[in-house]
């Protein structure tokens, strides 16, 4: 009997990945759309390291979001 409730758990927790994945690509697009504002709002008065810390910070999520992709939840 546990062996099955484990396999019941196992099954609703893949059910509930996808959900996960998507949630996390939707936070980091949000991030990386605010840091893009901010730079158009603000970008007159950042120094050069503000403004290549936040292009630094864009690219990152980018990378982020390109590993997320290529994991498989399987």
């Amino acid at each position: 009997m546990p062996q099955n409730r484990n396999q019941q758990n196992t099954k609703k927790s893949r059910q509930l990945e996808p959900d996960l994945q998507d949630n996390a690509m939707l936070e980091i697009q949000k991030m990386e759309s605010s840091i893009k504002r901010y730079i158009t709002v603000h970008g007159d008065h950042l120094n050069a390291a503000e403004y290549h810390s936040l292009l630094q910070m864009i690219k990152s999520l980018e990378k982020l979001k390109t590993a997320i992709k290529g994991v498989s939840l399987d």
